[in-house]
């Protein structure tokens, strides 16, 4: 169980949380409100000559001009310049010194988020760089897929291809899977996940999609090849990935479904979809086979199954 006392924030965290959310604009605007506070402050304490502002040997009265050196000496004071002209007496001097390390956090605050903008433009552009690699290489897997897929297929036309290779087709699949898992990761991000991610924009998202479809039918084709050739191919191996794409892939394009309202990702959308149901229509057809046998095996006549010989 966690600390209840561990999960309240310090004041020093509050503020450290506060200067950080704070944008340039508001960090100057700060500024000047300081500016503005100290300088009613020394304005008001020029009331008492013992307390007031020294400027060439006099001491600041209750007037205009003496409401602008306050000023002046505040903007002085806050940029640790100090001319010298005008000096503190009293409390003056007290106000002096918070002014001074309020300028100098404000100043350390501008610093640092000058240095965070920096930093924040090449994270961005190696992020883009390493953005750009990711979909590179989740379209070679699905384009190295597809090339297994098709020396399968020649394989099989050819009828070069082994029972024992037949059963170890799955390792195709689990490729796919993989593949597949991974862009259905930089496609729907974790909620609440927190790291750097920058959105899928429609030109990529519709590469992908492409690449998708064209494996989608790739699997599609080695179904049927198999299922023409009359190859043993139904393993639980096979099935468990075949249907584990297939979810995958409706969770991507009912993701995108909702999230993408655009024509041409609708299009490409509506099409995987299509042969999504395809598949799935090709691999329960596969399945009810055999029961059909046996049914008809049960319908025929005696005599032709070799019972009624005399």
């Amino acid at each position: 169980m966690v600390d209840g006392h561990k999960l309240r924030k310090s004041p020093a965290d509050t503020v450290i949380v506060f200067l950080d959310r704070i944008s340039f604009t508001q960090v100057f605007l700060l500024w000047f409100i300081i500016i503005l506070i100290f300088a009613c402050a020394y304005f008001l304490l020029s009331l008492n000559p013992a307390h007031a502002l020294g400027y060439r040997g006099n001491f600041l009265r209750w007037d205009l001009s003496s409401f602008m050196n306050s000023i002046y000496y505040s903007f002085i004071t806050i940029t640790t310049t100090g001319y010298g002209d005008i000096s503190p007496n009293g409390l003056t001097k007290l106000l002096a010194v918070l002014e001074v390390v309020s300028g100098v956090i404000i100043t350390g605050v501008l610093i640092s988020k000058l240095v965070g903008v920096k930093q924040e433009r090449i994270l961005e552009e190696v992020y883009d760089i390493s953005y750009e690699e990711i979909i590179d290489r989740l379209r070679s897997g699905l384009y190295l897929f597809r090339s297994d897929v098709n020396r399968a297929i020649e394989k099989i036309e050819s009828g070069a291809m082994k029972p024992r290779e037949v059963r170890d087709l799955w390792m195709i699949f689990s490729g796919l899977d993989t593949n597949l898992t991974n862009i259905k990761n930089f496609v729907m991000p974790p909620r609440g996940e927190k790291y750097y991610f920058k959105r899928l924009d429609i030109f990529r998202l519709e590469l992908l999609l492409n690449s998708i479809q064209l494996s989608m039918n790739k699997m599609l084709e080695l179904i049927k090849s198999l299922k023409m050739h009359e190859l043993d191919w139904r393993n639980d191996l096979i099935l468990t990935s075949i249907h584990s794409d297939i979810s995958t892939v409706k969770e991507i394009i009912e993701y995108k479904a909702r999230k993408a309202p655009e024509k041409k990702v609708l299009d490409k959308i509506e099409s995987l979809r299509k042969t999504i149901w395809e598949i799935e229509c090709e691999e329960k057809a596969e399945e009810e086979k055999p029961k059909d046998n046996e049914n008809k095996e049960k319908d025929q006549p005696d005599i032709l199954k070799g019972k009624g010989a005399l």
